[in-house]
């Protein structure tokens, strides 16, 4: 038996979207070996849709985590990962044909610990724009091929998981962290390689930028106190979480006006209140 690839969704109040992102699981075949859906505490009827799955595929496996918190859903997913190669995502992710295989390939090369893969927007006023320009890139073989990372993306990313078992003790489960950040430092602090594959594609929900300007502060504050965490701040990247404020507060405004369901734009919807969603980190009590 060859290498094995578990994958890990954590996964809160996610039901209108992890049907997609598991039936795009289940779409790459034998590459996966099982799909581990860790509930998170859900009311809206997600528990149902991994239920349903669980019956569909002997490849899905519904655990549950108590403890609030991403942190605390992916570690349990991560432990109880049976693969010797851990994929996570979101459960808002879709990934692409061919890229589990893409990570079996990566991994045959002892050099690298964990990977991050390219992700393209879906649910956004922007993903038509950003498939031209990648179209574009791919043709003029611009989107090839690795690059050295600084850091994992929790929607679209894999891991060791011997690296995973290494430093599972250095991890933090503060709520106010960016798990997948701290993951990161975690690694290279003990001297492992982090790299991206661009060809490891996947879709991901344009959702973020619905946030409002004020409330997105908290999710960039949880970058500052990951950074700080690991001495890893520095004037750099502090003016990048700046201007990452900066854009989404100007982005923000388009985003209130697109309709989703119907991938149209409309002035109209800047008067109408969107629905309030629970953020991925807490607000830091610093």
């Amino acid at each position: 038996m060859g290498v094995q690839l578990s994958v890990v969704v954590p996964v809160y109040n996610e039901n209108e979207y992890l049907s997609d992102c598991l039936e795009s699981l289940l779409r790459q075949g034998d590459d996966i070996f099982e799909i581990v859906v860790v509930d998170n505490n859900s009311t809206d009827g997600t528990v149902e849709i991994i239920k349903e799955f669980e019956r569909r595929s002997s490849k899905i496996r519904y655990l549950v985590e108590t403890r609030q918190g991403v942190v605390f859903a992916r570690d349990l997913g991560f432990n109880a990962a049976q693969g010797e190669l851990i994929g996570r995502v979101d459960a808002d992710t879709r990934v692409l044909p061919g890229w589990a295989r893409e990570i079996h390939e990566l991994f045959t090369d002892t050099e690298f610990d964990a990977v991050t893969g390219f992700s393209l927007f879906y649910e956004s006023p922007f993903a038509t724009a950003q498939r031209k320009a990648v179209a574009k890139q791919d043709s003029l073989g611009n989107l090839g091929g690795l690059k050295d990372a600084p850091s994992l993306t929790g929607s679209n990313m894999a891991i060791r998981k011997s690296a995973w078992l290494a430093v599972q003790g250095s991890v933090s489960d503060r709520k106010d962290f960016h798990e997948d950040v701290d993951l990161s430092y975690c690694l290279l602090g003990h001297g492992m390689k982090i790299v991206q594959n661009l060809a490891m594609r996947a879709e991901v929900s344009g959702r973020r930028g619905e946030t409002g300007p004020i409330e997105f502060l908290s999710y960039n504050k949880a970058s500052i106190a990951t950074l700080k965490h690991h001495g890893a701040m520095n004037r750099r990247l502090r003016f990048m979480i700046f201007r990452s404020s900066i854009l989404h507060a100007v982005l923000w405004p388009a985003y209130r006006m697109y309709d989703k369901s119907a991938d149209t734009m409309s002035v109209k919807r800047l008067f109408f209140r969107p629905a309030a969603r629970q953020m991925p980190v807490e607000a830091s009590g610093s």
